[in-house]
């Protein structure tokens, strides 16, 4: 499929579609969200299927597919906030997926606390520095398409990249 116009109508093309891009979209939510993993699970199932719904009116190839994945993904998760926020929801980050089993309770105590503190700092940030954060990082995708993806210069996004890890660093408190 990979830079072709193919249809998703077609079952072949859309789960071809899913199993290259399930992990990247996972990934993105999960960034965005910062977890609960279940929570993370559900958006992207529902990601998927309002794809599926929709999959007749697409167009374009592997990459704008993806793309439009991410721009459904983004908008359940904006849903999902807002959700929280009308219903006062609050839950922590499943942290125990993020430390090594080796880790001693010294270090997962630690670990866990400067999971919090990332997690605060990355709250802090506006949504679209928060977005370009996680598509770069979470996705690992090049300015350029960041750029593309969010509809800013990649210069810009060079730029706002830099002073979002500077502020990032400027707010990391210094017994870490």
């Amino acid at each position: 499929m990979k830079g072709q116009n193919k249809s998703l109508q077609d079952v072949d093309t859309f789960r071809r579609l899913y199993e290259r891009a399930h992990i990247i979209v996972y990934r993105y939510i999960y960034g965005s969200l910062g977890g609960p993993v279940q929570e993370v699970e559900d958006l992207t199932a529902e990601t998927f299927m309002r794809a599926w719904k929709a999959r007749n009116r697409f167009e374009g190839d592997e990459d704008a597919a993806i793309g439009w994945l991410i721009k459904i993904a983004h908008n359940l998760v904006i849903d999902n906030y807002r959700r929280k926020q009308t219903h006062g929801v609050d839950e922590e980050l499943e942290e125990t997926q993020l430390y090594a089993q080796q880790a001693g309770p010294e270090e997962r105590l630690l670990i866990r606390e400067q999971v919090r503190i990332l997690q605060w700092l990355l709250h802090n940030l506006t949504p679209e520095q928060h977005e370009i954060i996680v598509l770069r990082y979470m996705l690992d995708w090049p300015v350029n398409r960041i750029a593309e993806h969010v509809g800013m210069l990649e210069n810009t996004v060079s730029v706002s990249l830099r002073r979002i890890l500077q502020r990032l660093r400027d707010n990391w408190p210094d017994r870490y």
